[in-house]
C-alpha cells in the first residue's frame, strides 16, 4: 500500500501537533501536582484565615528546609513576618519530625505557602496535606461598631442629665451608676473588635516536617515500631507481674519446702515414728 507525499506529510504535522500538546498538557500537570487551591485571603474580605502544610521529606533535608523557611521570614520583617513556634525532633526508631509556626501580613501568606512548597520539591520534598480554614470576623466587627454607636448615644443622653443642677444626690448617683456600666461595656466591646482586628491583620500559618521513617496518614508516626514498643512493654509488664507474684509468694514456698525437708530427715522421720503410737493409743483410749 502507497501513501501519497501530501497525505504523509500531513500525518506527520497532525502526529507533531499532537504531540506537542500532549507534552504542554502532561508539563502544566505536572506543574500543578500537589499545589493547595489557589485561594487568596482578598477574595473573602473579613475572614480570618489559618494556613496548615504537611510535607514529606528526607530525614536529612529537613533541618535544612525548615531552617529556609524561617530565614525567609525573618527576610520579610517582623512587622509582616514573625516566628510564633518552632521544633525539631528525633524519636527513638530515628523518625525525624520538625514544625514552624509563623504569622503573616494576609497579603503574603497564600505566596509564601508556595514558595515554601517549592523550597521542599527542590529538597527531594512533596506536599502531603494543605488545610485552609477561616473565621468569619466581619459580624463581630459589625456588631462592635453598633454596640460602639449606641453607647456614645446613651453616654451623650446621660452626661447631659447630669448637667442638670437640680438633680438630688440619689438620681445623680443612680446616673453615675449607669454611665460607669456604659463605660465598662465599652471597653469590653472595644476589647473583642480589637481582637477580631487582629485576626484579620496576620494570618498563621503552620509548616508540619514528617521524615521518610514517619508514614504520612500516621501523622508522621510509624506503626511498626509502635507496635514493636507496645509488644516490648506488654513483655515488661507480664514480666514484673511474675516477679511481684515470686516476691510474694517465694517465702511461703521456702518454709513449705523447709518442713518438708525436716519431716524426711532421719530425725523428723524419728519424730514421726514416736509420736503415730501415742496417737494410736490416744485413739484406742477414746
Amino acid at each position: 500500500m502507497r501513501f501519497r507525499p501530501l497525505t504523509v506529510a500531513s500525518l506527520a504535522l497532525t502526529l507533531a501537533l499532537f504531540a506537542a500538546c500532549s507534552k504542554q498538557n502532561g508539563s502544566g500537570q505536572g506543574g500543578d501536582l500537589h499545589e493547595g487551591p489557589d485561594v487568596s485571603p482578598t477574595a473573602a474580605p473579613g475572614v480570618a484565615w489559618r494556613y496548615a502544610y504537611e510535607f514529606q521529606l528526607p530525614d536529612d533535608a529537613i533541618e535544612a528546609v525548615q531552617e529556609a523557611h524561617a530565614s525567609e521570614c525573618e527576610a520579610l520583617g517582623v512587622s509582616r513576618c514573625r516566628i510564633t513556634g518552632l521544633r525539631y525532633s528525633v524519636s527513638n526508631d530515628n523518625a525525624v519530625s520538625a514544625m514552624l509556626e509563623v504569622k503573616l501580613a494576609p497579603e503574603l501568606a497564600r505566596q509564601f505557602g508556595k514558595q515554601a512548597t517549592g523550597d521542599v520539591r527542590k529538597a527531594g520534598g512533596r506536599l502531603s496535606n494543605t488545610e485552609f480554614s477561616g473565621e468569619d470576623v466581619g459580624p463581630v466587627l459589625s456588631q462592635a461598631a453598633r454596640n460602639k454607636s449606641d453607647a456614645q448615644t446613651q453616654v451623650s443622653g446621660i452626661q447631659k442629665q447630669l448637667a442638670n443642677r437640680s438633680l438630688n444626690d440619689g438620681e445623680r448617683a443612680q446616673l453615675q451608676s449607669q454611665l460607669d456600666q456604659l463605660r465598662s461595656q465599652a471597653w469590653v466591646n472595644q476589647a473583642a473588635s480589637d481582637a477580631a482586628q487582629e485576626r484579620l491583620a496576620s494570618t498563621p500559618m503552620t509548616f508540619n516536617y514528617y521524615g521518610k521513617g514517619g508514614i504520612t496518614g500516621f501523622a508522621g508516626r510509624n506503626p511498626l515500631m509502635d507496635a514493636v514498643r507496645s509488644f516490648v512493654g506488654s513483655l515488661v509488664t507480664m514480666i514484673s507481674f511474675v516477679l511481684q507474684a515470686l516476691a510474694v509468694l517465694l517465702p511461703w514456698l521456702l518454709l513449705l519446702g523447709l518442713v518438708i525437708l525436716i519431716a524426711r530427715s532421719r530425725p523428723g522421720r524419728a519424730l514421726a515414728r514416736f509420736v503415730a503410737p501415742r496417737r494410736h493409743l490416744e485413739d484406742e483410749e477414746s
